[in-house]
């Protein structure tokens, strides 16, 4: 993966975690899409980072 589709794939990961951050308390948050979102953004969070590491 290129840094760009890196850094891209990142940030949209970060968006769908906080989407269901500032869903939570209302009837159409779902607690198991919401820890998915934040893994997502873990594993795309590690990708970024070992792409800047090389």
């Amino acid at each position: 993966m290129s840094e760009d589709s890196t850094a891209r794939t990142l940030a949209e990961a970060k968006r769908a975690t906080t989407q269901w951050l500032h869903r939570s308390g209302t009837p159409e948050y779902d607690l198991r899409a919401h820890e998915r979102a934040i893994e997502a953004e873990r594993k795309a969070q590690d990708a970024y980072d070992a792409a800047h590491r090389e």
